[in-house]
């Protein structure tokens, strides 16, 4: 791609035509970042200094189609590269407005207020080969009396923050909202249910109805991280400690992290402050996770990819999950906009395990299955049927968003599988090259499979 770019380029510059901008648009995330990249290394090599046109084309429609532009054209704009947007969906071409201005903004405030970190030589992160980062899963242990092997998940695992106060209210509503199926009201796990779940205040010791909604959920292997202080106060058979890295650091330097009662596995924070000898430390501590919990001040982005540097440089394995707070003034679309393009900035360049995002204003189930969009975008957990669907324009054959709707209900159930629609055969057989099949208008009232 970036090559056909180049030799078109060169025509222009032959004939001393320069009034052109460069278009690098895929419907796949990973390509287009990569792609970009690549043709701005090549522009700087050559001393030339085009505009750059970004967007995450056929990105489809709804969260998915915003989620999916949020994690190419943010990835980006976080680099400062990027002069013109679009966001393409296929709904009325006004909503593409908002997702625009929000992405614009968040590239014009990293840029104006010189969002960063200290410099540091990045050697790791290989912008010309994907690979992604493989952290440790947990391994059962012969005296473990909980499985904690399913804590996380090998293609990406969901965390979800969950309010202590909700085991005392409806279980079965609590268990719906955390993906999980039911049966005769027991809760199992799904395919989009939350890996493991966050718990910042358990349920008081006497609460019996809250104490039981906790264990069903261990029982199906769905675990609660709790910080170290709480569940000291309020014990809970099975739960994983949680606390900072640089107090765990201090701890074994004493003579070892001393665990609450009934705990048996711990995680930490890491706040990117730490020094890259607390970080190597990670390594003989072996916590079964670590939230990647940025402190804020600090550059989320630039400040997690030197923790992913000096992990790198000290052969650290454990699993790296992005944990993304909100305040009560973000709306949902900040939400997405801003997880997409800083978590998925990280996952495009395969470093992570895994997003908690905590918002305690917002829907746990909304959040959840952000997250996992957020994954499924970054192509690595797939728990959903992928669309590949174009805008629309004048060459469109058919009503695109009603057909589009129409397919998705019917083809909804098929996780793994992807599907183009498109309009017309202009653009359609080159923009639906990663679906399995598609649906292009042939001709006025006609579409052909």
């Amino acid at each position: 791609m970036v090559q056909s770019a180049f030799e078109f380029a060169d025509i222009c510059r032959k004939h001393d035509y320069h009034n052109f901008v460069f278009s690098m648009k895929a419907s796949n995330p990973l390509v287009m970042v990569q792609a970009y990249r690549l043709l701005a290394e090549e522009m700087y090599s050559k001393s030339w200094d085009y505009p750059l046109h970004l967007g995450v084309t056929e990105a489809g429609e709804g969260e998915d189609g915003r989620m999916k532009s949020a994690i190419g054209i943010g990835a980006l704009l976080m680099d400062g590269l990027g002069d013109t947007i679009r966001v393409s969906l296929t709904e009325d071409p006004e909503y593409e407005l908002d997702p625009c201005r929000r992405l614009a903004g968040l590239g014009q405030a990293a840029a104006s207020q010189g969002w960063g970190v200290p410099a540091f030589e990045e050697l790791a992160r290989d912008t010309h080969t994907f690979k992604r980062r493989t952290g440790d899963l947990p391994m059962q242990k012969e005296a473990d009396t909980f499985d904690f092997r399913g804590v996380l998940h090998r293609d990406g695992s969901v965390l979800s923050a969950v309010d202590g106060a909700a085991f005392s209210r409806q279980a079965d509503v609590l268990y719906k909202q955390l993906g999980c199926k039911l049966a005769v009201g027991m809760p199992f796990k799904d395919i989009a249910t939350s890996d493991s779940i966050l718990v910042r205040q358990l349920p008081d010791l006497h609460n019996a109805t809250a104490r039981l909604a906790i264990k069903r959920l261990q029982d199906v292997n769905v675990h609660l991280l709790v910080p170290l202080a709480e569940l000291a106060a309020k014990p809970l058979a099975g739960a994983i400690t949680l606390c900072d890295l640089s107090e765990a650091v201090k701890a074994h330097r004493q003579g070892g992290l001393k665990l609450p009662e009934g705990s048996t596995r711990f995680a930490v924070s890491i706040h990117g402050t730490e020094s890259d000898e607390e970080l190597a430390m990670l390594q003989q501590l072996q916590p079964i996770l670590a939230l990647l919990d940025i402190q804020e001040g600090l550059s989320t982005l630039h400040a997690s990819r030197r923790v992913f540097e000096s992990l790198a440089r000290a052969n650290v394995t454990v699993p790296i999950v992005h944990h993304m707070r909100f305040g009560p003034e973000a709306c949902r679309d900040d939400i997405v906009i801003r997880t997409g393009s800083i978590v998925g900035g990280l996952l495009v360049d395969g470093l992570g395990e895994g997003v908690l995002i905590e918002a305690p204003h917002e829907d746990l189930e909304y959040l959840r299955t952000t997250s996992f969009g957020l994954l499924q975008g970054s192509r690595m957990r797939n728990i959903k049927t992928e669309y590949v669907s174009c805008p629309s324009c004048g060459r469109t054959l058919f009503n695109l968003q009603e057909v589009t709707d129409q397919i998705r209900q019917k083809t909804g159930h098929l996780p793994g599988v992807a599907i183009a629609v498109m309009g017309c055969i202009v653009n359609g057989p080159g923009e639906m090259a990663d679906a399995d099949f598609g649906y292009v208008g042939g001709a006025p009232g006609k579409i052909d499979l």
